[in-house]
């Protein structure tokens, strides 16, 4: 099992590590190997649109950030809503709920992705292209910005201005997102992944399928050689139907696909997610997306470092992620290959996975898309075992920080980092500092309202929506298991992972502006809160470093970081756990 996953976790570390170095110079403003093509590009883009390059303090920034992500979220909530009336509908797909289309408008936004609908049966070529796929490429964008700001404002002293925010955005979509996007496009076109406009083809299905009156397949049925009667166990079925033909689903799917992993998204064009042979169609590709996933969350560790001129410290957050990381893929592996036993059926560790990957890749895929802030699947989460489901439920609880979405993951550690040396430093008696700037009360404020923001969001969006009345109905399991499906929806929402443990309906007004409410709330708080950070360190001047000074680099400190992480984490959402797959563990042992 560890051997398989070897070579998912050594190819994005070797990628990560020549991109770190070149996303550092971005931060830099320094010249890189693509200047030469892409700046011509680039001054035409700040020409047109009339932008002003002047660096920003905090509040320009964040009022910056917050009015792009607004127009967004009305920009696509409108599309969404009137898909009817745009063009690239063949299949005449309705516009959505206001409800729907606040929620899913909240989820890309967000950098989410979480759907309470399937796309091939709900959406249209240009929903998905002009609507998901654009935000996909932004709120990934907003991200790695929002890293960049923080990390210059560690770098820089005595100065208000953090950057600015329109030039990271265009310059982390023009050098960083798009050209990666085309590359791995190109090889998911390769494996096997459609690329197209064309609508939806009916095909003749290679071996026919009755089905009953609600459209349920009939079983041990056997079709006559015409494809007109049909009998079980020699008795005729008189009330059945002969499907010989299907719907295949066909879009821009390569495209959307690379983006979505890349930019740690994870919605996918159909509604199995990367489970669909059209999305994942084999080894190859399942590698090629997993390496996708971990490659900017590792090398954005890297990019901090490189351009903190401070190495260690980036290898230092990248291995406290490794860390958290690792010990999830052993606990999850080993819970899956055991699988559930059940005395009248046998084990059952192979439900829900694909044959295709098997349990061990299906467990590793889990991992990665709860821990990167990805949230796409390969399996049926709702069939995992009651530690492997909350394994993953648990890693979006600590915020996504064992590597997390692109550029979140990164500063959402950085907020455990300050808190962690505020503690660390109260307890030796030592005034706080991190990378030569003091923290104040006013910087631990902000980073424990960073910290805090998810299992707010979760415990309390979850809190209020389970005393709703018509919250059982949308529960397709009862007890223990059912409450860990309805967990799982907020933790989803709550941690913008988006994922979705499966057996629970979602698509109701209720829940479709709760979980939008949360994946609000969860996103730019923290967003917010390490912006004000950033403007207040980037203002203090440096102090030296002395032998008294709190290490960061070292073995110490990263178990120090791990334990405040476990404890706002883990011990924030241990009643619900006990309630949920805890509970379910123990009922199934």
């Amino acid at each position: 099992m560890l051997l398989q996953y070897l070579p998912y976790l050594i190819l994005p570390l070797v990628l990560a590590i020549p991109l770190g170095i070149f996303m550092s110079k971005l931060v830099l403003g320094e010249k890189t190997f693509m200047t030469k093509f892409l700046a011509p590009v680039e001054g035409k883009i700040y020409r047109w649109f009339r932008i002003d390059q002047a660096e920003m303090d905090w509040k320009k920034y964040t009022l910056n950030l917050l009015s792009f992500s607004a127009i967004g979220f009305i920009f696509l909530m409108l599309v969404l809503k009137f898909q009817n009336y745009l063009p690239l509908n063949s299949q005449h797909f309705a516009g959505m709920s206001w409800s729907l289309a606040f929620n899913t408008a909240a989820s890309f936004v967000t950098n989410t992705n979480w759907q309470s609908y399937s796309g091939e049966f709900a959406l249209s070529n240009f929903s998905q292209i002009v609507g998901l796929t654009v935000q996909n490429f932004i709120s990934a964008a907003v991200g790695i910005a929002v890293l960049f700001a923080l990390i210059r404002g560690l770098k820089r002293t005595s100065v208000k201005l953090i950057g600015n925010f329109w030039k990271d955005i265009i310059r982390i979509l023009l050098y960083v997102l798009l050209p990666l996007s085309f590359v791995i496009s190109l090889v998911l076109v390769s494996t096997g992944v459609p690329q197209t406009l064309s609508g939806s083809r009916t095909v003749e299905l290679v071996q026919p399928v009755a089905v009953n009156q609600d459209g349920a397949p009939i079983m041990n049925a056997h079709i006559d050689e015409k494809n007109k009667v049909v009998t079980v166990n020699g008795k005729k079925i008189t009330n059945a139907t002969i499907v010989t033909r299907e719907e295949v689903p066909l879009y821009a799917q390569a495209s959307q696909v690379a983006i979505k992993q890349l930019g740690t998204n994870g919605g996918g064009v159909l509604g199995a997610n990367s489970a669909h042979p059209f999305e994942n169609p084999n080894p190859l590709s399942n590698l090629v997306q997993i390496t996708a996933m971990l490659l900017l969350p590792m090398a954005l560790c890297f990019t901090f470092g490189y351009s903190l001129k401070k190495k260690k410290e980036g290898i230092t957050i990248f291995v406290t992620m490794f860390v958290l990381l690792a010990t999830a893929l052993v606990i999850n592996g080993l819970a899956e290959q055991k699988g559930i036993s059940l005395a009248h059926i046998g084990n059952l560790n192979l439900e829900g996975k694909e044959t295709r990957f098997g349990v061990t890749l299906s467990s590793l895929w889990s991992v990665i898309t709860t821990a990167t802030s990805t949230g796409s699947v390969n399996a049926s989460l709702d069939s995992f075992s009651a530690i492997g489901g909350m394994i993953a439920m648990m890693l979006m609880q600590i915020g996504e920080v064992a590597f997390g979405g692109v550029g979140s993951g990164l500063y959402g550690m950085l907020g455990f980092v300050i808190l962690t040396v505020f503690i660390a430093s109260l307890m030796v008696g030592r005034t706080p500092e991190y990378l030569g700037k003091k923290i104040g009360p006013k910087e631990m404020r902000m980073a424990v309202l960073a910290c805090l923001a998810t299992p707010l969001a979760i415990l309390i969006g979850s809190g209020i929506t389970a005393v709703f009345p018509d919250t059982v109905k949308s529960l397709t399991n009862a007890g223990a298991h059912g409450f860990s499906e309805f967990l799982y929806a907020f933790s989803s929402a709550g941690g913008n992972n988006g994922s979705a443990f499966g057996g629970f309906s979602a698509n109701t007004t209720t829940f479709n502006i709760a979980l939008g409410l949360v994946m609000l709330l969860a996103r730019f708080l923290p967003i917010i809160a390490l912006l004000v950070i950033a403007g207040r360190m980037a203002q203090q001047k440096m102090t030296a470093t002395t032998s008294g000074t709190l290490s960061t680099t070292n073995t110490v400190f990263v178990v120090l970081l791990l334990i405040v992480i476990l404890i706002i984490g883990v011990l924030s959402f241990f009643p619900a756990l006990a309630l949920g797959p805890i509970a379910d563990f123990l009922a199934s042992h």
